[in-house]
């Protein structure tokens, strides 16, 4: 990877996030002219979000935990795999193309994409899964931000939120940010979990919000000026699993007293064999997905374009 793929994702412009105007850069950070707001950058890493906001959302000692994690586990594999396949087959010029991942966490999906020739930047409010995420992708453009306020307008080709909005209370704000990110024409990628049903103790220690049914994610979207282009579930094959795994949560939820979290989440882990088995069934889906919008599963897969009024 050359210096050049990796470093063409970076904004020719930054926007003040709080009122929008273009910002001055300094040798110390940025400011704002209009609303006097000043930005620093930490460890190489403009910060553009209010230090109050990171405090009580994610556990950022599960980043270790994480990271190594990520690298086998049959979900995350299948996942970003999915993920690549879609922006190949539903962007016109994909290597030409400037792409940022609002939410990138310590790097998992960024460094895939990255690998494979996507110029692309990433952002995350929590600063402890951006150093981690360096640690993956060193060359790569990051910046600490806050998806209800990005500090971008007109500038990406692709923005991609993957397993993000779930965890912000209002994800039509965060959409609109998007929408201001994105250049006209632009493409949205979002990957969600399905149906509420589905609800666990994962949910929570995982901090979502909601879990999303198809309409109702195409209708926040068209709201916030996208035109849905394609819409599918995944996670097909292993819903029943998924299913059976979220009712005995339920069953075991009122003979456990003790708060689960990420590192104790029978979903987190990875069994040798079943991961392996699991993986090929996400890798099916992900052929089935190129010619069908598959019709349930524990996930959604969504893109769509800003439109071009």
């Amino acid at each position: 990877m050359s210096t050049i793929e990796a470093t063409a994702a970076c904004p020719r412009v930054l926007y003040c996030p709080n009122c929008k105007d273009p910002l001055s850069q300094l040798n110390e950070g940025y400011a704002c002219q209009r609303c006097a707001c000043s930005f620093s950058v930490i460890d190489g890493i403009p910060s553009f979000v209010d230090r109050q906001i990171t405090t009580d959302s994610f556990d950022a000692s599960a980043f270790e935990f994480l990271f190594k994690m990520e690298q086998k586990h049959f979900w995350h594999v299948g996942r970003r795999e999915i993920i690549l396949d879609a922006l190949r087959r539903n962007t016109a010029n994909l290597p030409a193309s400037r792409m940022l991942e609002v939410g990138c966490g310590n790097g998992s999906v960024l460094a895939f994409l990255m690998q494979h020739g996507v110029a692309i930047a990433g952002g995350d409010v929590f600063l402890e899964g951006l150093r981690f995420c360096r640690k993956r992708v060193p060359p790569a453009s990051l910046y600490q931000i806050d998806i209800l306020a990005l500090p971008f307008r007109d500038e990406f080709d692709i923005v991609g939120a993957f397993d993000v909005l779930e965890h912000v209370e209002d994800d039509e704000k965060a959409l609109a940010e998007a929408n201001r990110a994105l250049k006209r024409g632009g493409t949205l990628v979002l990957t969600v979990p399905a149906h509420q049903f589905l609800w666990s103790r994962h949910d929570e220690a995982s901090h979502h919000k909601r879990r999303y049914s198809r309409s109702d994610l195409m209708a926040k979207l068209e709201r916030s000026g996208f035109t849905v282009n394609k819409v599918t579930y995944y996670m097909f094959f292993l819903f029943p699993v998924m299913a059976a795994m979220r009712l005995l949560s339920r069953v075991l939820r009122g003979k456990r007293q003790e708060k689960s979290g990420a590192k104790t989440s029978l979903e987190m882990k990875t069994v040798p064999v079943v991961n392996d088995v699991f993986l090929a069934f996400l890798r099916l889906e992900k052929h089935l997905i190129r010619y069908v919008n598959l019709p349930f599963g524990a996930s959604l897969l969504i893109t769509a374009a800003k439109n071009e009024s």
